[in-house]
């Protein structure tokens, strides 16, 4: 429900796009109570999918992406198993030939299970042309022991924003046992603490951002709470 909300919430930021990639091809994971009720809400927020427009045969979520107005999405992974088209280690580099291919890429929970996960971030920025959107949902907190990895809010803000330049389009976290409640997240450069807070329950963080026509001086990312003004 988390993810599929934010896609369609961020619809809009990504009609232009026309070559879309997503890290590990994604399934819906709807059982039937869950799809009735995914069902109503894409329906209040505009898009009428039906049960048979909404899934696939193979379970598989281009269907989903086609009904958002999404483009054609291609699948990066580290095996073929599951039909993706290009088939990459993301704790490794990624080949220059995929250099500025896409106009949209995400980062579908992904990132997380990545060991290295800073060259993956950095490979998300390579594949983007400049313009693209880069979106991520991937797990926050209380979900220990689901990835190597749980995000905070200086991924979003400072690597993204303030070391690639991006512009946020958003930057939310969202709980998975309350999905209609979406807590914008904001810079948290300067703030105590980094903007620390404290969560119950699992929780997603959501971010939409768009890469910069042209690339400002990179500078390695510094949590928010540590930087003195003349390395913001």
């Amino acid at each position: 429900m988390v993810p599929g909300t934010f896609l369609a919430r961020n619809a809009g930021h990504v009609k232009d796009c026309k070559r879309g990639l997503i890290l590990g091809r994604q399934k819906m994971h709807l059982r039937q109570r869950r799809l009735t009720r995914f069902l109503q809400v894409m329906n209040g927020m505009g898009f009428p999918f039906t049960e048979s427009t909404l899934t696939q045969e193979d379970g598989f979520s281009e269907a989903f992406f086609k009904g958002l107005g999404y483009p054609e999405i291609e699948a990066m992974d580290f095996t073929d198993a599951e039909g993706a088209q290009h088939v990459h280690d993301l704790n490794l580099p990624c080949p220059k030939a995929l250099h500025g291919k896409f106009d949209l890429v995400i980062d579908g929970g992904t990132s997380e299970h990545i060991f290295h996960i800073g060259t993956a971030l950095d490979t998300c920025h390579q594949l983007l042309k400049p313009g693209g959107v880069m979106m991520s949902f991937v797990a926050c907190d209380g979900w220990f022991g689901h990835g190597f990895f749980q995000t905070g809010p200086d991924v979003p803000w400072r690597y993204w924003h303030h070391a690639r330049g991006y512009e946020m389009l958003e930057v939310s976290i969202v709980s998975r046992k309350e999905p209609g409640r979406i807590i914008p997240i904001h810079d948290p450069t300067g703030q105590p603490r980094g903007g620390e807070r404290a969560l119950s329950g699992p929780h997603m963080i959501v971010y939409a951002c768009r890469k910069p026509l042209k690339a400002p001086p990179y500078r390695m990312p510094v949590q928010g709470h540590y930087t003195e003004a003349d390395h913001v």
